[in-house]
């Protein structure tokens, strides 16, 4: 009797498997993604799924395709590593097996989908660069990438002041050389890498040749920073191990200087109630909850990193408190300027998810929707009185991309409601495309 083991689909998925161990495996067969073995046992549990087997005694459970998304989100809330295994050729054109491959991996810290995110906080996966086998003492690199955003940040610190950043960025997940020893609260994912990753010198490669640079001095980067560019190497090699298609929205690092910030631990952010109350579950009683009457999500982000990164350089407090005046003079301009960005949608999270060609039809028309948005924006921000004498507003006009080409491209290809999944058909506006018109005229021609 042939061992069930050997068979040609448990060969091929026990290879996959072996190079995602650490992984709950969703191996796309037809229209289910099935698990097998441990992977079937611990998705049953979790997920309130049946647990069966095939006829060979192998453990197994499933979920439909179509309704992925929704297991998926428990898994990865669940603190679990979740490989998407799809078939990438053809069924009917292939040779024997169908070919696969792991398309993705989702973690805590690596998320693209629509609504399994705050809209008002970030979501980073971290790396941390330590000197070997230490806990404190020496230099210590962070590298830190918001993937739904492309928000990319690095930030070289003495070991000691490790406590003070993590909890501050408050990571999804962190990537770490093994025997690093990092104070980290226990719902965070640990990911342990090999050390050599963290090299300076081949992350200096990998950062030049991403974004096309000569040398990272125009990042602002020098030798004093290499535990932060020993980070940022390794956390892009993580990265692309986990979205094997790219990061094209991937922004060029900024970096976080300590000596133009306040440095607040984490015991003085609690203590102040500055974006979380010291009774958990108290409501209304935080300075972020009291003074944020942002509009839109991306306006939500950037008051809570403010709030958690108080400047200490003076001429920059004053550009900002400068820029505030403007606004709270101008009742009626700030009203208009509120108004006009009440239309505009999550742009940051939206364009990752384009650019990750993730983006559903309905996603896209929103992106059109916030693009045709932004000359009112900008018109609202040229309107307010005494803009002038805000160095930070006139750089924001000067510096205000309207994205028209961009925005025209999308209205002139979509339907006014685009469908939420491109499966339902009838996303593309009738006379932008001549072949598809034609082929939808063949189509229902047919019928």
């Amino acid at each position: 009797m042939a061992d069930p083991l050997n068979s040609p689909l448990m060969l091929q998925y026990r290879d996959i498997k072996s190079r995602h161990q650490d992984a709950i495996l969703f191996f796309r067969m037809g229209d289910f993604y099935e698990m097998f073995f441990d992977d079937a046992e611990r998705a049953a549990k979790l997920l309130s799924i049946t647990l069966t087997s095939r006829g060979d005694g192998i453990p197994l459970a499933g979920v439909p395709v179509k309704a992925a998304a929704e297991y998926l989100r428990q898994l990865v809330g669940a603190g679990l590593r979740v490989a998407i295994c799809e078939q990438v050729e053809d069924p009917k054109q292939a040779k024997g097996i169908v070919k696969r491959e792991v398309v993705e991996t989702l973690t805590p810290g690596a998320l693209l989908e629509e609504g399994w995110l705050a809209g008002a906080r970030n979501n980073y996966l971290v790396a941390v660069s330590t000197a070997a086998g230490t806990r404190g003492g020496g230099e210590a690199g962070v590298a830190a990438v918001d993937l739904s955003t492309g928000e990319f940040l690095l930030e070289t610190l003495p070991s000691e002041g490790l406590s003070e950043v993590l909890s501050r960025l408050a990571p999804a997940e962190v990537a770490s050389p093994s025997d690093a020893e990092l104070p980290l609260d226990d719902y965070v994912m640990r990911t342990p890498r090999e050390r050599w990753e963290f090299d300076p010198a081949l992350a200096r490669e990998e950062l030049a040749r991403r974004f096309n640079l000569a040398s990272l001095d125009g990042l602002g980067l020098g030798p004093a920073d290499d535990p932060a560019i020993g980070a940022a190497g390794a956390l892009l090699r993580y990265l692309s191990e986990l979205q094997p298609g790219g990061l094209k929205h991937l922004a060029r690092p900024t970096v976080r200087r300590s000596d133009g910030h306040l440095w607040l631990d984490e015991m003085t952010r609690r203590n102040l109630e500055l974006v979380e109350p010291l009774r958990a579950g108290a409501r209304g009683v935080t300075l972020l909850e009291t003074i944020d009457a942002t509009v839109t999500p991306m306006g939500a982000r950037l008051l809570r990193a403010w709030l958690l990164n108080p400047l200490s350089d003076r001429e920059r407090i004053e550009e900002r408190l400068d820029a505030g005046t403007v606004l709270v003079d101008d009742t009626r301009g700030r009203s208009r300027l509120r108004e006009a960005l009440e239309g505009v949608r999550d742009i940051e999270r939206l364009a990752g998810r384009a650019a990750a060609g993730r983006a559903t039809p309905r996603e896209l028309g929103a992106l059109r929707d916030s693009f045709l948005r932004l000359p009112d924006v900008l018109e609202s921000l040229r309107g307010l009185a005494r803009r002038d004498d805000s160095v930070a507003l006139t750089a924001a006009e000067s510096a205000f991309d309207l994205l028209a080409d961009l925005g025209q491209l999308l209205a002139a290809a979509l339907e006014e409601r685009p469908p939420a999944t491109l499966a339902e058909g009838g996303a593309i506006r009738r006379g932008y495309d001549a072949e598809l018109d034609e082929s939808r005229d063949l189509r229902d021609g047919g019928k």
